[in-house]
């Protein structure tokens, strides 16, 4: 009876050994029975030793768990990734550093492959520190670009999540693969800065925990950025010059644009101005209409600025800020010599603006240069300057700060019209009598 007990328990032992498996085996967190007992055991061991920072201790029932059960849990590749790089740390012979770099990798990649698709940490981010830890401790491959597109991957999945660190590594890194090779990386690295410079500015936006993390890795990047070289105007215009037509229709690709030229010091470019133009169309605003409006005055487009000015007047709300972009109207009208147009838009700057005398200042030179009024008679013509002394005199009674320029003009002109002599010889001149000067001028005046 008892050989009877013996031989059961034994068949009954066998069956429990039969029946275990390990959880890499059978796809379960644990595994089973005594396999899973072990896993556990091993669990509370690792993290324990873990936990009074006896990482040799550590790592020796951690090996267990990740070799057996390895989809115990998440927190089991973030304690191992620490164990391992505690290896790495503290390893002098170069061989077992390669070996425990590969482990580290593995590790890496066994959490992508059991946890990649974790709504915390999903694989963008698990590859993001992956291409960290790489580009820490690979010591033979100075570039470290096999960590490139472990890096792209996590941004460009992540985009606005991605982490400060992640981000920075990857700006490091063109940094560094430009500086070996600049025609072959300059494309990738303007194209890289451009776009993780908008995931920042959305991070920093939005005020997160880490905003500050954000703002040193943005300085950094533009720091790399403009001393990296690459950031010279006829470059970037090549490179954007196309660009800024495929993203005219988003305000967001055409700031990135305007930014970088921008930190560039290529505020100059017509590609610049471009970007511009579409920004403007897309969001109008007064200042940036004012900003086409001195654009087109440089390159001497006169009636594009006049256009770009009455936008600004259009949507300008404040009658003092009007006054400003209805005299530039004006100034650009005199500069084409239509000087009916450019009194008239005068006029209208001062109704902006009573208390300036520019505006009277700008229609008394108008007079003065182009009075084009009693053409077949030059003495009658003279006449004008005496309407322009008038709108002189008007601006030096409302506005002190012009008096000055108002009375110099006021002694030039003087010597430019009709003399007593010619007012004698002219039956229509009596001095102090109103005399109405015509044409586009349109005044009536006083003969002195």
């Amino acid at each position: 009876m008892k050989i009877r007990i013996l031989f059961v328990g034994f068949f009954f032992a066998l069956a429990f050994v039969a029946n275990a498996k390990k959880g890499v085996d059978e796809g379960t967190r644990f595994g089973s029975r005594e396999d899973s007992v072990r896993c556990l055991e091993n669990t509370t061991l690792y993290q324990s030793y873990y936990q009074i920072h006896d990482y040799k201790t550590a790592l020796e029932h951690w090996k267990i768990v990740y070799e057996e059960c390895p989809a115990s849990s998440r927190e089991l590749y973030k304690v191992g990734a620490i164990l391992i790089a505690w290896q790495i740390q503290n390893e002098v012979d170069k061989e077992k550093r390669k070996d425990y770099l590969r482990s580290l990798m593995k590790c890496y990649d066994q959490r992508i492959q059991y946890f990649g698709d974790d709504s915390r940490y999903p694989e963008p981010w698990i590859q993001g520190h992956k291409a960290i830890d790489y580009i820490t401790y690979e010591e033979n491959d100075s570039l470290q670009v096999k960590a490139l597109p472990w890096l792209q991957m996590a941004i460009e999945s992540s985009q606005f999540d991605a982490g400060a660190d992640v981000v920075d590594a990857y700006i490091q890194l063109l940094n560094r693969l430009y500086h070996s090779d600049k025609d072959r990386y300059r494309t990738l690295y303007i194209d890289g800065y451009i776009k993780v410079n908008k995931y920042l500015d959305a991070r920093i936006a939005s005020a997160c925990k880490y905003m500050d993390n954000y703002i040193a890795v943005k300085k950094n990047a533009e720091k790399l950025f403009m001393e990296s070289g690459i950031a010279d105007c006829k470059t970037l215009e090549d490179v954007y010059a196309s660009q800024v037509e495929q993203h005219k229709n988003s305000a967001d690709d055409l700031d990135n644009i305007m930014r970088l030229l921008g930190i560039s010091n290529c505020k100059e470019s017509d590609v610049y101005f471009l970007a511009f133009q579409y920004k403007h169309r897309l969001h109008p605003t007064p200042q940036s209409a004012a900003y086409c409006a001195q654009y087109f005055l440089k390159k001497d487009d006169f009636a594009k600025a006049i256009s770009y000015y009455e936008e600004a007047v259009n949507w300008e709300q404040r009658d003092s800020v009007k006054y400003y972009y209805q005299y530039a109207i004006a100034d650009t009208y005199r500069q084409l010599k239509e000087y009916p147009k450019a009194k008239s838009a005068a006029i209208k700057a001062a109704s902006y603006n009573i208390h300036k005398g520019n505006p009277y200042i700008l229609i008394a030179n108008l007079y003065a240069e182009g009075g084009g009024v009693f053409k077949n008679d030059k003495i009658l013509a003279k006449t004008a300057f005496w309407a322009a002394i008038d709108k002189l005199e008007k601006a030096k009674s409302i506005d002190p700060s012009c008096s000055e320029k108002a009375q110099q003009d006021i002694e030039k002109y003087s010597k430019f019209a009709p003399s007593k002599k010619e007012i004698k010889l002219k039956s229509e001149l009596q001095i102090g009598k109103p005399f109405f000067v015509e044409g586009w001028i349109g005044e009536w005046t006083i003969c002195r």
